[in-house]
Formats: C-alpha cells, structure tokens, sequence
C-alpha cells in the first residue's frame, strides 16, 4: 500500500512538534494545528535537513544552481522545535522501513496566504524577464509548483541551448552497403542470405539524436499543448524560443510522441559529463514535469527522492536589482565577478548588493536587500556592515530594502531613518543616515492572479516614487 505523508510549512518560522500515541502533531507559533505525520516520517524529515546531503544524492534541483551555500539548512529540528529557513520548495523521500510509503515537504513563502503561490510565482516571472497576466494558475487539480516548475524549465532550457546542443554516444545498428564499425554475424545470417551485398553491422555514433533531447522535445510539447498561454508568453519575450523548438525537432528524427520518454531506462541516468551539466538540470525538471500527470507533483515518485528548491534571499536579491533599482543608476555586485567588486584593501572585495554608480571621485551609497523582517533592534550585524561598507565607499546613505506585509508582521518601529553619529571631519557638507526601505506587499487573499500582479505593479511604482524622492532626490524614471 502506497501511504504518502504530507507537511507544509512557511520559511523562516518556527514549529513545535509535539507526540501523542498515533503521531507527530505540528504546530505553528499561533498553536494553530500545521500537520501530523508518524515517527518514521519524522526520521525522514530529519534525513532532508540539509541541501549539501542532498546534492551529493544527486536528486535536488536548486534554483540558484550552485555547488555550495553559504544558508546549509533547509529546516533545523532542536528536540521538540523546528525551523525553516529562506529555502522554499518541495521535497519528497521513501519513508524507510514502509514498503511504498513517502514524505513529501513543501515549503512555501511567508507571503503567500493562499494555495496558489502568487508571490512566489511574481518574483520567478519577474526575475526572468518574463511578463504575462494571462497564466491558468487558479484550476483545482493544478499542482501548486507545476506553473512555478514550468518556468524555471524554459529559462533553464534557453541557459542549456546557449551551451550548445546535448550529443552522445549511441549504438546503432544498419544493415546496408556502407559497412563500417563491427560485423553483427547472427542479424547478418538472418537477412543476407544469400548475400546481395548489403552487410548487417553495429556502430558507435556521436549524434544529437538521443533519448534525452527527446525527452526535452516531450516536455516542450507538453508545455506548448497543455500550458499554450505562458508558451505564448515566452514566444513574444524571448524569440529565440522557435529556433530551439525548430533544431530540436531537427535533431531527433526518431521521436515518438506515444513513447513516454520519463520511463526509459537512459532518461534516469545522472549525465556524468561536466560540458553537459546543465542539461542535467533539465533532465530532472523534465523527469518532474512529466511525473506530475496532472495531478500532485511527485506522486508517482514513491521510491526516489526528489526535490526542487529555491533560494529567496537570491531571489528577492534578483527582484529588487530588475523590478525596484533597475531604472536608478546601482550597479548590482555579485560575489566572485571580478567586474562588479568593491575593494577595501589591495586583493580584497566586499560585495554589498547594490552600489551607486557614478564617478570615481565621488561618494557612494550603498544598498542592501535582506529577505526577513528587518528591524533596528535586532540586526545589529547588517547595521554594522552596512556602515563597513558607508565608510569605505564615502557614501551618504545606506539601508536596507525588505519585503513587508503589515498583516503578517508588526512594526511598531516608528524610524523609518537613523543619522549616523560619524566623525566630522569626514562628512562637511552632509550628514550620513541609515535608512530601512520595506517594500510592502499587497494584502491580498483572493484568487485572481492577475489582479494579485495589478496590485504588485502599482506598489512598485510607489516604492520607486518614494526612493527618488527620499534617496536620489529625484523621481524615478
């Protein structure tokens, strides 16, 4: 018997988990009931606790792709108390000792109140330059992390393409007048007798036709017939779409549309060869994609252990540089690009998210983006940093930009700017001040996505009013 337990949880909160004699009882910080799951899928959950275990299994898709993070923790349990962290996504692993049985973990934004993840879906599009109202996110039998998966696998199949095209080895076999590679003696028998030329053999060739870009091809097909509104989408913001589409289908004559490609033995092979990492990437989104069957991701997905997470400080980091500070003149660093770098000392960098572009001889102000409920009293160490970071750059103003829901979290903090106490003789002509920029999200509960993006838009808008104003003394553009 197939038995799947299930728990959902927010980031960046805190559960008790507290035993009776049937289960493991969770609850949230309110003492709301969250989900039960049993003893051994307590062992299990304990078994996802970290991203670096779980990328040496070679089953979790990460979104940022890295090798290494800094945040190791998915989820933290200290006896009876669990922690999430900014990791959000899905997860799923065989519960040991149950023939069958599977956990399955989801994790969600903070500031997604309802099923369908709205802001979490926002933040991806926006990030990948993708922009359209029109996408079926609000059907029932819809897998909440479908449309998300979707188009985390687009953007990831434009990455692979610009990589070049997957090819491999494979073993065909002929039997014609162009003998080459070995002599199959026993198919030969069978039918070239008697012998009018032709000679049956087995090659080893370097092609583009493998099972692996037919599996892409199914998946494009898939997402072309059954999700037609965000291929669209994609189509009119990134042509380079249908020429991917038109040297994929060039590539695989061989492609049958009634073979599930997802149960071929090649397709649930790791590819092993470092050029062709990202289309490694691809093939789990693929192997994830067509597993869903239009019903609940992972659900035919009992004896392997999958997972797809996504980082939402980077994210956030990423919403903030192309949705908020895009048309002000920051350049946006990024650790270990020797292009973007903020020296403090000869051969060594700092890298504050968001730095002022302008000349060389002149101040500049810094910006930080902080996925957390930032305020004066307990983030000393961003404090100082971002200090560190105002007296290196001979800046005026600093701060962080954070997301805020005033349904969701209290603020009782009134200063929304502090004026730095700094030595005179380095500031003459203006003091230097601090200052927490939340960006605050809609309030919204309902299950219109498009008019979740309306309102999303129109607090951007007032976001970039407010910084020029209050930042660069000017409006936005």
């Amino acid at each position: 018997m197939n038995e799947k337990e299930k728990i959902t949880l927010q980031d960046n909160k805190k559960y008790r988990l507290v035993s009776d004699q049937e289960a493991i009882i969770v609850y949230d910080q309110e003492n709301i009931k969250v989900s039960a799951i049993s003893e051994e899928g307590k062992k299990s959950l304990e078994d996802l606790c970290s991203i670096k275990e779980l990328i040496k299994k070679h089953k979790t898709l990460t979104i940022p792709h890295r090798e290494d993070f800094k945040n190791d923790q998915i989820i933290e349990i200290k006896g009876n108390e669990l922690y999430t962290s900014n990791w959000v996504g899905v997860l799923q692993s065989p519960i040991s000792g149950e023939s069958g049985a599977s956990l399955r973990l989801e994790i969600k934004s903070r500031f997604d109140n309802t099923e369908k993840q709205y802001f979490l879906l926002y933040l991806l599009c926006s990030v990948s330059g993708f922009y359209t109202f029109n996408m079926n996110v609000d059907g029932n039998e819809e897998s909440n992390y479908l449309i998300i998966l979707i188009i985390i696998y687009i953007n990831s199949l434009i990455d692979a393409y610009n990589e070049g095209i997957y090819k491999e080895y494979v073993s065909r076999r002929y039997n014609d007048y162009n003998f080459r590679g070995t002599i199959d003696i026993n198919r030969h028998l069978k039918l070239n007798i008697p012998f009018m030329g032709k000679t049956a053999y087995t090659v080893r060739e370097y092609t583009y036709d493998t099972e692996i870009l037919c599996l892409i091809r199914q998946v494009i097909d898939y997402i072309r017939y059954e999700h037609s509104e965000i291929w669209e989408g994609y189509r009119r913001d990134k042509s380079i779409l249908n020429e991917i589409v038109e040297v994929i289908e060039n590539a695989t004559p061989s492609f049958r549309a009634n073979i599930n490609y997802a149960e071929t033995i090649k397709c649930n092979k790791e590819i092993t060869h470092p050029f062709y990492q990202s289309y490694e990437n691809l093939r789990k989104l693929a192997l994830m994609i067509l597993n869903e069957s239009g019903q609940n991701m992972f659900d035919n997905l009992i004896t392997e252990s999958f997972s797809v997470l996504i980082d939402m400080a980077w994210l956030w980091e990423e919403f903030v540089a192309e949705k908020l500070l895009k048309d002000f003149n920051y350049t946006h660093l990024l650790v270990g690009d020797s292009e973007g770098k903020f020296e403090w000392a000869k051969g060594e960098s700092w890298y504050p998210d968001f730095i002022e572009n302008n000349d060389e001889n002149e101040g500049k102000n810094i910006f930080d983006a902080k996925y957390k409920h930032w305020t004066w009293e307990n983030n000393s160490e961003d404090i100082h940093q971002l200090l560190s970071y105002l007296f290196i750059s001979g800046g005026t103003k600093c701060g962080v930009i954070y997301p805020y829901n005033k349904e969701l979290e209290k603020d009782t903090e009134k200063e929304a700017e502090k004026e730095i106490l700094a030595f005179k003789g380095f500031y003459t002509e203006s003091k230097p001040r601090i200052y927490k920029l939340p960006f605050c999200l809609p309030s919204y509960t309902g299950s219109d996505y498009k008019k979740y993006c309306e309102d999303m838009d129109e607090a951007i808008g007032k976001w970039k009013k407010e910084f020029g104003v209050k930042i660069q003394d000017t409006s936005s553009k």
